[in-house]
């Protein structure tokens, strides 16, 4: 029942998004208007240019910070 409730919470979320911005076939295109992602796209465009370490390092902390709040 739980994994029934999810997938209708998805179709209910992709019928919306295909109505209202005209689906998914330019996401590459979309992907850089899209203005509320601005600032996890720009942390982690630097963390994927800082290094392998920095990289696991500032997701590992930023994921610890979101989960554990």
């Amino acid at each position: 029942i739980d994994e029934l409730r999810h997938v209708q919470t998805q179709v209910h979320a992709m019928s919306h998004y295909n109505k209202h911005f005209d689906g998914l076939h330019d996401f590459a295109h979309m992907y850089d208007r899209v203005w509320y992602l601005s600032v996890p796209k720009s942390y982690m465009d630097d963390a994927r240019t800082a290094g392998p370490f920095e990289f696991l390092t500032a997701v590992s902390f930023s994921f610890e910070y979101v989960l554990t709040n």
